[in-house]
């Protein structure tokens, strides 16, 4: 237990702190969000249109409706613009939330990747390396590539979370390779 819980807690340090310095100091995300001088019109017209925290993918046809005018409006659509709205009510100048609830998960995650671990027959460091990296792999190409895949989300986006797999997984996995294969 004591191995799950130590090698789990500073496993998600690992990756809080990856996270933190790909998102500020190293600038790996800086593309992934564009400007726009006309924020503010469209930020106005946004919130004066749409009522309802949540998701809008414009254009789509409305709920309910049968599989031939879906189809229909694909073909009407394809090769014009479209786009994908993300709306909140009210901007909340707080990261402690955001950022513990981040922690959290990366500590949930690593206490999965540490249980996968303690069943591996031999704990080289080479095999737990790559079991650690297979998780972080399996975690951008399900969640990023294979979910945002379907919305055509930009290289720009996928670049910095395949970065940031690769690169917070890869810490982690040096330092539980390290970790579980020691001799105590």
């Amino acid at each position: 237990m004591k191995k799950i819980l130590i090698g789990s807690l500073i496993g998600a340090i690992l990756l809080f702190g990856w996270q933190a310095m790909s998102w500020t100091m190293l600038g790996i995300h800086d593309k992934a969000y564009l400007y726009t001088p006309a924020q503010d019109a469209l930020l106005s017209s946004i919130t004066n249109t749409l009522k309802t925290e949540g998701q809008y993918m414009l254009p789509t046809t409305p709920p309910g409706a049968p599989h031939e005018e879906m189809e229909k409006m694909g073909k009407q659509m394809d090769g014009k613009p479209w786009a994908i709205v993300t709306l909140h009510q009210a901007y909340k100048f707080d990261m402690v939330m955001p950022m513990v609830r981040g922690f959290f998960i990366g500590l949930v995650c690593v206490i999965l990747v540490c249980w996968v671990i303690q069943r591996l027959g031999k704990k080289t460091f080479g095999a737990i390396f790559t079991t650690v990296l297979t998780f972080g792999m399996i975690c951008f190409l399900f969640v990023w590539y294979n979910q945002h895949n379907w919305f055509q989300t930009s290289w720009e986006v996928l670049k910095g979370e395949l970065i940031d797999s690769l690169a917070g997984w890869g810490l982690c996995g040096i330092w539980l390779g390290w970790w579980y294969s020691r001799k105590p």
